[in-house]
C-alpha cells in the first residue's frame, strides 16, 4: 500500500521522511543499521556453525571470514558487484528450492509427532522465540525500494508483493516441516547437516554445509552492498559523517570498511561472550519489527481510505502486544538508537547532499 502511495527507490527511511519529516528519517536510518549491525553478524554466525559442523573448527572465525570476504567483494567497482551478485542471487533461490525438495523428500520422520513442547510457553518465552524467528522473514519486503521502477505501479507492483511473501512463506514453511520431521537432538545451529547426513552418508552433511555457506556469503555480500550504501546516503545527507560519502571508481570504500568495522567488532563480542546467536537474532528482530510499525504509522498518516487505516492500527496494536510479551526493558537499544538519530537528524548543519570523490 506505501508502494502504490509513495513509490521511492530510497527505503523505509526516505518513506518516512516524507510521512513525518527530517527526524523520522534519522530514526529509521539509525534503527535499520542497529537492526543490520546485529542481524548480519547473526546470519555470519549461522554460516560459521555450518562450516564447522562438518570441517570442525571456530565458527567465529568462519563468521570473520564470511564477512571479510563479503566486504571485499564489494570493495569492486559497483558494475562488477552487481554482477556477481545477480548470479549469486540466482544460485540462492535455485539452491534454497532444491533444499526443500531433497529435504522433504529424504525425511522420514512422522509429521503426527512433531517435536513440538508438551506445554505452551509463557508469554516471555514467545515473544523471545517470536522476534528470533521474525528475523528470518525479513527481506522480502525491501522489494518496495522498487515501486519507483514500475511502469504501472498500482497494478503490478502489489502482485510483486503478494508472489513474494507467498514464496517466502512457502519455502519457510517447507523447511520447517523438513527440521519437525526429523528433529535434530543436537547440532541446533546447523540442523540441517545432521539431518542430510543421516540421509545422505558424510557428502551429504557436506554438500548442504557448502551450499548453506554460499548462501550466507551471497546473503552478506547483497547486505553489505545495502548497507554500505545507506551510510553512504546519511553521510550524503550529512545525518552523519560527511567523510564516509567519499566514492572510489563508484564505491563508497569507507562505508564498505566502516560497515565491516561494526560487524566484525559484534562478531569478536559474540566470540567473547557478550551475545550469543539466540540474543543477536531477537534484538534485529525487535528493529526490524518497530521499523515495519513505522510503515504501518506512516500508512496511518497518509491515507484517508478506511480500511487502510484499519490494517496500519491492526499492524500497531499487534507489535504492542508482541512487546508486552517480550518485555518493555527489550526497547533499550532501539529507542536509545531512535533518539540519536532524530537528534542528528534535527540538528544536522546542512540539507543539501554532498559529493566527494576520492
Amino acid at each position: 500500500l506505501l508502494g502504490k502511495r509513495l513509490p521511492d527507490a530510497g527505503g523505509l527511511a526516505h518513506t518516512m521522511n516524507r510521512a513525518f519529516g527530517p527526524r523520522a528519517y534519522g530514526a529509521a536510518t539509525f534503527l535499520f543499521l542497529g537492526a543490520v549491525v546485529l542481524g548480519l553478524p547473526a546470519i555470519a554466525l549461522t554460516g560459521g556453525f555450518y562450516a564447522a559442523a562438518t570441517l570442525g573448527g571456530s565458527p567465529y572465525l568462519y563468521a570473520v571470514l564470511l564477512v571479510g570476504l563479503a566486504a571485499i567483494s564489494n570493495l569492486a567497482s559497483a558494475k562488477i558487484t552487481g554482477r556477481i551478485n545477480e548470479v549469486i542471487a540466482s544460485f540462492l533461490i535455485v539452491v534454497i528450492v532444491g533444499i526443500a525438495i531433497v529435504g522433504l523428500w529424504g525425511a522420514s520422520g512422522p509429521a503426527s509427532s512433531p517435536a513440538l513442547p508438551v506445554e505452551m510457553p509463557t508469554l516471555s518465552v514467545f515473544g523471545a522465540t517470536f522476534m528470533m524467528i521474525f528475523f528470518a522473514f525479513t527481506g522480502w519486503e525491501v522489494s518496495a525500494n522498487l515501486s519507483g521502477e514500475f511502469r504501472d505501479a498500482k497494478r503490478a507492483f502489489p502482485l510483486a508483493m503478494a508472489f513474494s511473501f507467498i514464496l517466502a512463506v512457502l519455502l519457510y514453511g517447507a523447511l520447517a516441516i523438513t527440521v519437525q520431521m526429523n528433529p535434530p537432538t543436537s547440532g541446533f545451529e546447523a540442523p540441517f547437516v545432521a539431518l542430510f547426513t543421516q540421509q545422505f552418508g558424510p557428502a551429504g552433511g557436506l554438500a548442504i554445509s557448502a551450499a548453506s555457506v554460499i548462501l550466507i556469503f551471497a546473503n552478506l555480500s547483497a547486505a553489505i552492498w545495502a548497507v554500505s550504501r545507506m551510510v553512504y546516503s546519511a553521510a550524503n545527507e550529512r545525518l552523519i559523517s560527511p567523510r564516509l560519502a567519499q566514492l572510489h571508481n563508484g564505491t563508497p570504500i569507507t562505508a564498505v570498511l566502516v560497515t565491516l568495522a561494526a560487524l566484525l567488532g559484534v562478531i569478536v563480542s559474540a566470540a567473547s561472550g557478550y551475545f550469543d546467536l539466540g540474543t543477536l537474532l531477537a534484538a534485529a528482530g525487535l528493529n526490524f519489527l518497530l521499523l515495519y510499525t513505522g510503515s504501518a504509522a506512516a500508512l496511518l498518516r497518509v491515507t484517508d481510505t478506511g480500511w487502510h487505516k484499519a490494517i496500519a492500527l491492526l499492524s500497531i496494536f499487534m507489535v504492542i502486544g508482541l512487546i508486552a510479551a517480550r518485555g518493555v526493558d527489550t526497547l533499550i537499544y532501539p529507542a536509545a538508537l531512535i533518539a540519536i538519530g532524530a537528534v542528528l537528524a534535527q540538528f544536522r548543519t546542512a540539507r543539501s547532499p554532498i559529493r566527494t570523490e576520492a
